[in-house]
């Protein structure tokens, strides 16, 4: 030991406790050690790999954590760690002097082994540990240390890992504190790094220890109890994102689609869904959430019950998530904002109405001005301009609330109309398509949607062919709307008819003779087209349909094709 800055020999083996208490306290004041400090390095390390005092190998792993974080380095091999670690996680832990400083029994191992992992410039000794043993033990004590509330698994049997039994299911800091935790998760994250498809063998395992482990993590009443363990508040962001990082590894790669509708299933039964929502609501700082709500919005995308979650999650405390939406939505963080508006789309696209008054609530504001959607539709990002007019295009499609707002707020429906001139065809394409569901079974807002009109007919000649369509199909839906004079004054039937008779893309053609079905019952629309001929241009797209070989499918179009034939004769003028 040190005594007046000299090194002290010491029977190691003399006395375990003191030994332990003095080698952390040693670790401790790093700072103070003289340099040349290699030869106590040395024997700590031989004092690693060697001893049989379970005790002492933790002390001493503790003390080289901190002896590399200085910038000592030590030669040892995975050899000689390995069997170590093995050794300290699979005995018995007799902790009767506890480190100091708050440090658990086995943070100074796990903070080594991370080290020893990372180290630069060596060969990665990662795939010998993951095809050790010790990697099993580690997770099995990292489980039960945490002291999860599960039946103990036959591997867990098989292992015989022993533990004082205690019925309280807080987790035992004496043993992992913190940022033990945090350590062991971090160790994880940089092995599956390395061997992905590890990570995958672990998750796809139904009731795996890895599993059960994460999303016990995850849980309100373990995130209660990080955070009032001393230091736990410092370590909990650390510990959620290295969760979801492990989480989100297996959306990351090629999955068998049957594998990942296990994992699914395993994530649903425990409602992570709901449990990242609240960790973003109540744990985390906003400049944090991104990953948390990435992965949310995965999962509910992905999986039909994930999106129930959500839901329901926002139904149980409206109050607080509706607010921390609101924030995020309209912060600085342009691709959680994108995340949430995919999020919030997918759900409008999905559920019925009853389901969308949260949605509506975050677009108008607390003060029903429609702020925090103005300030969507105008954000500088591409993508969350693109995503907003999505989320409206669906809200639109049942929103009575929503169309009257663009009758009644001054220049919203300018707003909504700007999108159809946008320089990105993302935004186009997302305005024309919200446009179209404004202009179905527009009611009152009908009128005002005759600005719509130039705009709309601008984009049928643009090169995106979903563009065009959403453009054909907003037209027609205008029709109906007694804007028959302002769509004639475009030229809109003659253009849908070429379009119809002669657009390269087959879903286009089948749009606008949809579109020509519904204009056609405006008497003067009916009227042009059949002075352009439009019944004998029909009929020789009709017979080109009819000459195609007889193994070809008929295009979907020709059924309408045929009908707007029929339509258009005289007996059915209007």
């Amino acid at each position: 030991m040190l005594v007046q800055g000299k090194v002290m020999v010491v029977d190691w083996e003399e006395s375990t406790e003191v030994t332990l208490y003095l080698l952390s306290l040693l670790a401790l004041r790093l700072q103070d050690l003289p340099s040349g400090m290699e030869k106590l390095g040395s024997e700590i390390a031989t004092l690693f790999t060697h001893s049989h005092v379970v005790s002492l190998v933790s002390a001493a792993a503790c003390l080289l954590g901190q002896l590399g974080q200085q910038g000592m380095t030590f030669d040892l091999q995975p050899m000689e760690w390995i069997p170590a670690a093995t050794h300290a996680l699979s005995a018995p832990a007799e902790v009767r002097l506890t480190p100091p400083d708050g440090c658990g029994f086995y943070d100074g191992l796990l903070i080594l082994l991370l080290q020893l992992l990372t180290q630069q410039g060596k060969a990665s000794p990662i795939r010998d540990m993951v095809s050790s043993e010790m990697w099993t033990v580690l997770w099995h004590r990292f489980s039960m240390a945490l002291r999860l509330p599960e039946e103990v698994s036959t591997q867990e049997e098989e292992l015989s890992l022993s533990s004082p039994h205690s019925s309280s299911s807080e987790p035992d800091w004496t043993l992992i504190s913190p940022q033990g935790v945090a350590a062991t998760l971090s160790l994880a994250v940089a092995t599956f790094t390395q061997e992905p498809q590890l990570c995958l063998s672990h998750l796809s395992q139904r009731g795996s220890i890895l599993m059960s482990t994460l999303k016990y993590l995850l849980s309100p009443s373990f995130l209660q109890q990080l955070g009032q363990a001393p230091h736990g508040s410092e370590f909990l962001p650390i510990v959620v994102l290295s969760v979801c990082q492990l989480l989100c590894f297996p959306f990351a790669l090629d999955v068998d689609a049957h594998l990942l509708v296990g994992i699914l299933a395993d994530l649903t039964d425990s409602e992570v869904t709901a449990h990242l929502l609240q960790v973003c609501c109540h744990h985390l700082p906003l400049p944090q959430v991104e990953l948390p709500i990435s992965l949310l919005t995965h999962l509910a995308l992905t999986d039909p019950t994930s999106l129930n979650q959500f839901v329901n999650t926002v139904a149980a405390s409206p109050r607080s998530i509706i607010s921390f939406l609101s924030v995020a939505l309209l912060g600085d963080q342009p691709l959680l904002t994108s995340d949430l508006l995919s999020l919030l789309a997918h759900t409008a696209r999905v559920l019925s109405p009853s389901h969308l008054s949260f949605i509506q609530e975050l677009l108008a504001g607390s003060d029903e001005s429609y702020r925090p959607l103005r300030s969507l539709l105008g954000h500088p990002e591409n993508s969350v301009r693109a995503r907003t007019y999505g989320l409206l295009g669906h809200l639109l499609q049942h929103s009575m609330a929503l169309r009257g707002a663009l009758q009644s707020q001054a220049g919203l429906l300018n707003l909504l109309l700007l999108g159809l001139g946008d320089k990105d065809p993302a935004v186009r394409r997302s305005s024309s398509f919200a446009v179209g569901n404004a202009a179905y079974q527009a009611g009152p807002l009908g009128p005002a949607l005759a600005a719509a009109v130039p705009h709309m007919t601008q984009l049928l000649g643009d090169p995106q062919a979903g563009i065009r369509r959403n453009a054909v199909s907003a037209l027609g839906n205008l029709g109906p709307e007694g804007l028959g004079e302002e769509l004639l004054q475009c030229q809109v039937p003659q253009r849908l008819l070429e379009m119809a008779c002669g657009d390269p893309q087959t879903n286009v053609k089948e749009a606008a003779l949809i579109a020509l079905r519904s204009l056609r019952q405006e008497p003067c629309i009916h009227q042009v087209l059949v002075s352009l001929g439009a019944s004998e241009k029909l009929a020789l797209l009709s017979l080109g349909n009819q000459l195609l070989p007889h193994s070809s499918p008929r295009p979907a179009s020709a059924k309408h094709c045929r009908k707007l034939i029929h339509l258009l004769r005289p007996t059915h003028s209007t």
